[in-house]
């Protein structure tokens, strides 16, 4: 059923992993006074002209931010089929959760090879709140689940 709280979940958490594919996730700034940013397709090197270079990429992170927000808007779609659905809103999740551990990573990897400091951008709380969204829609679609499983055995 599309009007349940779970389409609101799942939207919601699509919403929010398509926005880390907009600006800086986090931002560092080296010992020089040089500024990077961690995009979703790379490390980028802020000349302060306007434009960015890239100095490092981040390929699994980009293939998982763009799988991400896919997944949780074709699970809203799903709605016929709840075992997909379930399906495709736990690979969202764990895909999600996979990219806050490479996001970590890249960030303690990127400052200590530039020997950097973090400065944090508020884009780094929607991979924790995309997991948590994403489990209540999962306990969402596993209720109705169950729920359209026993009014099949009182049928029979």
């Amino acid at each position: 059923m599309i009007q349940r709280i779970q389409t609101v979940y799942l939207a919601v958490a699509a919403a929010l992993s398509g926005l880390l594919l907009k600006g800086p996730i986090v931002s560092l700034i080296g010992d020089g006074g040089e500024l990077y940013h961690l995009y979703w397709k790379g490390i980028m090197l802020d000349s302060g002209t306007g434009m960015l270079s890239l100095t490092g990429r981040t390929l699994p992170l980009s293939i998982i931010m763009i799988i991400v927000p896919l997944l949780f808007t074709g699970s809203i779609f799903l709605y016929r089929r709840r075992k997909l659905q379930l399906r495709a809103t736990v690979l969202a999740t764990l895909l999600m959760a996979g990219a806050m551990i490479l996001m970590a990573y890249y960030i303690w990897f990127a400052g200590d090879q530039l020997n950097a400091d973090y400065f944090f951008n508020f884009k780094l709380t929607f991979p924790p709140a995309g997991v948590i969204l994403g489990y209540l829609a999962f306990r969402g679609i596993l209720k109705d689940e169950l729920l359209i499983r026993s009014y099949d055995r009182f049928r029979k």
